[in-house]
C-alpha cells in the first residue's frame, strides 16, 4: 500500500513539474524565435489544473501570444486578444510580485496593439470583434501607471469614442447610447457625440429626448453651426418653433451683441420662409461679427436657392423675353450670393461646400478669371 501511495506521489509529482517544464519551454522558444513550439507548450500549461493559477505560466503567455502578433500573426490570427487577456491575470493573481513590473510592461505593449488592432479590423467592417477588442483595451487602462497608452492616443475617451463607432458599424443601438453617454460624461470634446445621440432618438420617433440632448450639447458648444440648426429643425418639428423664436428675441434684448443669437434667429425666420428678416438677422449677425463663417455661409445659400428657384420656373417658359426676365432676377439672386461665399470660402478655405458654390457661381456670372484661380488653388492642395 505504501509503494502505491509513494507511485502515486511521484507520478503527481512529475506532472506537476512537467506542466511547470511546458511553461519553461514556452520561454525558451521565444529566444530562438520558435513561436509555433511556444504556442503548443503554452497552450498545454494553460489547460492544466496545476499551472492554470500560475502567474509565471499567464506571463509567459502573454509574451509568446505578444510574439506571435508581431512576428508571425498567421500563427493565430486572434494573438494579441490572448496575450493582453493573460497578461492582465498574470497582473490580478501575482501576489508575490514576482512578475508584476515586467508584465505591466508587456501589458502596455499588447494594449496598444490590441487598440490598433481593433482599428484594423474595424476597417473591414468586423465590428464586433473590432468592439471586443475595444473592451479588453479599457480594462488596461487601471495599469496604465506612467500613462503609455495615453501617449500612443489610447486615452479613456478614445477607446469609448471607437467602442461607439464598432456598435454602430454593427448596429447595436442599445450600445451606441450607452457609449455616447459615457463619452458625455467624460466632456469630449466633439459637438458632433450630441447630434449622434439625437439622432438615434430620433430614430425611435423620440424627438423631445433628441431635442433635449442637443440643447445639452448647446450648453457646451454654444456657437456650433450643426447643433444649432438640429435644435432649430427639432423644435419646429415639435411645434415649439414660436417658442424658440420667443426664447431667442428675449435673449437679443439682453445681449444685442451677440452675434450667435441673431445667427439662430436668422436661420429660425429662413425655416418660416421669412426671407426678408431672416437676411436681416444674418447680416446683423456679420455687422457684429464679420468673421462669422455660418452667417456668411447661410446668407450665400439663402440667396443661391432664391436664383435656383427662380430658375427652375423659368426653364418652363417659352417667351424668350420673358424667360430672359426670370434669368436676370436669377442671377442677381446669385449676384447677391457671391460675396457672401467668397467671405465663408475666405474664412475656412477647406469647407468643400463653399468651394464649389463658388466654382458654380463664377462661370454663371462671367468671373472667368476668379474661377481658373479658384480651380488651379483647388487642383494643387
Amino acid at each position: 500500500m505504501k509503494n502505491l501511495i509513494l507511485i502515486a506521489l511521484v507520478a503527481l509529482a512529475f506532472q506537476v513539474v512537467a506542466q511547470k517544464n511546458n511553461v519553461q519551454s514556452a520561454a525558451n522558444s521565444l529566444k530562438y524565435d520558435e513561436y509555433e513550439e511556444g504556442k503548443k507548450y503554452i497552450d498545454l500549461a494553460t489547460v492544466h489544473p496545476k499551472t492554470v493559477n500560475d502567474p509565471k505560466m499567464w506571463y509567459y503567455r502573454g509574451k509568446v501570444y505578444l510574439a506571435i502578433h508581431d512576428k508571425k500573426k498567421a500563427i493565430d490570427p486572434d494573438a494579441i486578444r490572448k496575450s493582453t487577456e493573460s497578461l492582465m491575470k498574470c497582473l490580478e493573481i501575482d501576489e508575490r510580485k514576482m512578475f508584476t513590473d515586467s508584465a505591466r510592461v508587456y501589458l502596455m505593449r499588447a494594449s496598444i496593439s490590441c487598440f490598433y488592432e481593433g482599428l484594423e479590423k474595424y476597417k473591414v467592417e468586423d465590428y464586433k470583434y473590432a468592439g471586443e477588442l475595444y473592451d479588453i483595451v479599457l480594462k488596461t487602462l487601471v495599469y496604465d501607471e506612467n500613462k503609455d497608452l495615453a501617449r500612443n492616443n489610447v486615452s479613456e475617451k478614445n477607446v469609448y469614442l471607437y467602442m461607439y463607432y464598432a456598435a454602430n458599424g454593427a448596429k447595436d443601438k442599445v450600445k451606441e447610447k450607452q457609449y455616447l453617454e459615457k463619452l458625455i460624461e467624460l466632456n469630449y470634446n466633439d459637438p458632433r457625440i450630441y447630434i449622434y445621440m439625437s439622432r438615434l432618438y430620433q430614430e425611435e420617433k423620440d424627438t423631445a429626448t433628441a431635442l433635449q440632448y442637443v440643447e445639452k450639447g448647446r450648453d457646451r458648444f454654444y456657437d456650433d453651426n450643426s447643433l444649432i440648426g438640429e435644435q432649430v429643425n427639432l423644435s419646429l418639428k415639435l411645434g415649439k418653433g414660436e417658442d424658440l423664436l420667443a426664447k431667442i428675441t428675449e435673449d437679443i434684448g439682453y445681449d444685442p451683441g451677440n452675434a450667435i443669437l441673431f445667427m439662430v434667429r436668422g436661420m429660425l425666420y429662413e425655416k418660416k420662409e421669412d426671407l426678408e428678416n431672416a437676411a436681416k438677422d444674418y447680416k446683423e449677425s456679420l455687422v457684429i461679427n464679420p468673421d462669422n463663417f455660418n452667417a456668411n455661409f447661410n446668407l450665400g445659400i439663402m440667396y443661391y436657392n432664391e436664383g435656383a428657384t427662380i430658375m427652375g420656373v423659368a426653364k418652363d417658359i417659352l417667351d424668350n423675353n420673358k424667360y430672359n426676365a426670370e434669368k436676370t432676377k436669377a442671377d442677381a439672386k446669385f449676384r447677391e450670393a457671391l460675396p457672401f461665399f467668397e467671405a465663408a470660402h475666405e474664412i475656412d478655405p477647406k469647407d468643400e461646400i463653399a468651394a464649389q458654390s463658388l466654382l458654380r457661381l463664377y462661370p454663371r456670372l462671367g468671373e472667368t478669371e476668379k474661377y481658373t484661380k479658384l480651380k488651379e488653388k483647388l487642383t494643387n492642395e
